[in-house]
């Protein structure tokens, strides 16, 4: 379970992630403020990543492509490699994993009996669009504010205990003018990081609703968790 949650959050960088802490100095609820401004304007998301994974067992990173989807208030869809090695899709309340090579679906609700790791993740990818000021400084810290490149950089800390065991950094990289999504890396507890940086964004365009549907194929191997209807 954690592992796929896991997965999931470092496709998406996420995009899938909130940024802001309690007792934000004056400055940093400037910049809150104006993305939350900027962000309250986006329903849709489209966008392709490069993903790379740099990990403790390996020489050399991982570099992976892929693309992510996103429709206001709780509709997203991540795919990763090409063709797609593993995907995403969650639609309301309930989250499905897709292995294509292994022909393998795991579906997740997402209401009150996720718990523990888990419901900490799932909480943390729901704040990729940020839409409340108070939600936010409820799930992270700002612990520096730099810019890099041209790209706005925001160093945060997460506030849940149970987050900070899987991921205790996160990176989160702003367009200086548009304040859009332009990267995100994620530190993991063993020291490994991964970095998705986005490119060819599209917002508010039209997007399928076919890309969201949950139905499998019924020759796949389908594995229902936290009582999934």
């Amino acid at each position: 379970m954690i592992r796929g949650l896991r997965n999931i959050a470092a496709g998406l960088g996420f995009s899938l992630l909130g940024v802001f802490g309690e007792g934000v100095p004056d400055p940093h609820e400037s910049i809150l403020r104006s993305w939350i401004e900027a962000s309250s304007h986006l329903t849709r998301f489209e966008a392709e990543f490069r993903q790379t994974r740099h990990l403790k067992a390996l020489t050399q990173p991982l570099v992976s492509t892929g693309r992510v989807w996103f429709s206001a208030p709780d509709q997203f869809r991540w795919e990763l490699g090409d063709p797609p090695q593993s995907v995403a899709v969650r639609s309301g309340d309930t989250l499905l994993i897709l292995s294509p090579r292994l022909r393998r679906a795991e579906s997740y609700a997402l209401g009150g009996n996720l718990t523990g790791p888990g419901r900490d993740l799932m909480g943390l990818l729901e704040g990729a669009f940020p839409r409340s000021i108070e939600d936010w400084k409820g799930r992270f810290e700002i612990t520096a504010v730099s810019t890099n490149q041209g790209v706005l950089r925001l160093d945060l800390r997460p506030r849940s205990p149970a987050a900070r065991k899987l991921m205790p950094a996160l990176i989160v990289g702003l367009d200086p003018g548009s304040l859009g999504l332009r990267l995100t890396e994620m530190v993991m507890v063993d020291g490994s990081r991964i970095r998705s940086e986005f490119g060819t964004l599209r917002t508010n365009a039209p997007i399928s609703p076919e890309l969201f549907r949950l139905d499998v194929d019924p020759t796949w191997k389908r594995i229902r968790n936290d009582s999934t209807p």
